[in-house]
């Protein structure tokens, strides 16, 4: 059972381990709160040849959210805040003015990147930590430097909710009353600047018509033996509530069930196919699939 950030709580905490999984361009792990700082610090030290950037998401403010007739919030989004060009110490320093604070609090998002790697690594909500890099490989010394082992099938507490049993969000309010929403107004001088607003509604089936879409399908035994793992890409042609239908580069069509959870927004850059060395640049969404074959392995 993992160590929860203070500002989060969930309904099955015994279903959480310190554990993390490999996929194509990132890693997620569940990581206890308590070693949130040196990780971070472990990834400045190995990126300080490089100016770092500083990001914070968090959510929007309530009174900035389009409303309908009634008053009524329509939807929930987060705004995203930056700090360009770290060195070394800057990047520490910001670590250590903002990073306890952050950690303790239920609601943000925040973590570092590398301007010339372009690696990230980033810590949320219910002690999900994810480094976004192009040779995951290069990160078993350090997870094993933390003690956290690998896995194919990491349960994150977001797994565990369903409509009956979610989890919960807190902000940390400091010794002088402030929060979160304090920060980007006191960082102002330091080079803390807004950068975008994301979210703000659902992911629908009609979204992804048009664009491109990278899946990524790992198929399990019934006793959870990775079988194999199936990379894909192409042109989403129809997508409803029986399909999500798309159409590869050779012509082929390949049917997704028509589950939007397991589809997210894709964040900009190259995704290289480790089966075939094809690279896929910039596409729209990308969709995770952990699938169980029936029958037992020869």
């Amino acid at each position: 059972m993992i160590e929860l950030k203070q500002g989060c709580t969930v309904p099955f905490p015994e279903k959480l381990f310190e554990q993390y999984e490999v996929s194509e361009t990132y890693i997620t792990a569940n990581v206890n709160a308590s070693k949130v700082m040196d990780m971070m610090k472990r990834f400045i030290e190995n990126h300080k040849e490089e100016y770092l950037f500083f990001i914070l998401e968090i959510p929007t403010n309530l009174n900035d959210e389009p409303k309908t007739e009634e008053g009524n919030v329509k939807d929930l989004s987060e705004d995203v805040y930056f700090i360009d060009g770290l060195d070394y110490d800057n990047a520490l320093g910001a670590l250590n003015s903002l990073g306890n604070f952050l950690i303790k609090d239920g609601l943000n998002t925040f973590g570092f990147g590398g301007h010339e790697s372009n690696e990230e690594i980033l810590f949320g909500k219910y002690n999900v930590m994810t480094i976004y890099t192009r040779t995951p490989e290069n990160y078993e010394k350090f997870f094993e430097e933390f003690s956290i082992e690998k896995t194919d099938n990491l349960i994150t507490a977001w797994k565990t909710f369903d409509s009956e049993h979610y989890g919960q969000c807190r902000r940390h309010v400091g010794e002088a009353g402030s929060t979160i929403f304090d920060i980007p107004e006191f960082f102002k001088e330091n080079g803390m600047y807004f950068y975008e607003r994301r979210g703000g509604k659902p992911l629908s089936f009609e979204e992804l018509i048009g664009k491109v879409l990278l899946a990524g399908l790992s198929y399990y035994s019934e006793d959870n033996e990775l079988l194999d793992r199936v990379q894909l890409w192409g042109t989403v042609i129809e997508a409803n509530e029986k399909t999500i239908a798309i159409k590869k580069n050779n012509g082929e069509i390949f049917n997704l069930p028509p589950d939007l959870s397991s589809t997210t927004r894709a964040r900009k850059g190259e995704y290289t196919l480790h089966s075939t060395g094809e690279v896929v640049t910039d596409p729209d969404f990308l969709s995770t699939w952990n699938i169980t074959r029936p029958g037992k392995t020869e």
